[in-house]
């Protein structure tokens, strides 16, 4: 394959091994962790955590749509919040929509895990491929085997190595 030539799921691998990898791997960090506090708090009822855990959701919901766009390098915090705070799109819009954590209850607990639900689903069908997590009490151990064949596929196609997010939010 060249670059810019598309797989037969339709994926154009120039983007897969660059842009789509980081989104996904960032997916793996960051959004699947916020899912899982999410839902944990919520099975405990713990509404003002599930708020929280919702914001972070959608906080890493927006980065991740930013790194399959095309955004690189270290992500400057600055920046970041002011494309929170301003940005149309729209988990940022539905972040800026999540009550106070401090001020939440269990309807406003709920109607923000709708909300990440819905994006969240937006942003699953535009990425590349899931990457498994293994969460342990010590840790997250990712899918190595994915890793190195991305980084196969860049150094194949003369793409510089890839540098994996391993920031959280």
């Amino acid at each position: 394959m060249d670059h810019g030539e598309v797989t037969r799921d339709g994926l154009d691998v120039a983007w897969v091994t660059s842009h789509g990898a980081a989104a996904a791997w960032q997916y793996a960090l960051s959004v699947q962790a916020a899912l899982d506090d999410m839902e944990a708090a919520c099975i405990e009822e713990d509404w003002q955590v599930c708020v929280e855990s919702c914001a972070m959701a959608l906080r890493a919901i927006l980065l991740c749509r930013r790194l399959a766009r095309g955004l690189d390098g270290p992500l400057d915090d600055m920046e970041f919040q002011y494309v929170l705070a301003t940005s149309a799109e729209p988990a940022a819009v539905a972040l800026r929509d999540l009550p106070w954590s401090t001020e939440s209850g269990e309807q406003e607990a709920r109607t923000g895990m709708a909300a990440v639900a819905q994006h969240d689903a937006a942003l699953r069908a535009e990425l590349p491929f899931d990457v498994p997590v293994t969460r342990t009490p010590t840790g997250v151990r990712q899918a190595m085997r994915i890793s190195a064949t991305l980084v196969q596929w860049r150094r194949e196609r003369s793409l510089p190595d890839a540098r994996w997010r391993q920031d959280g939010l």
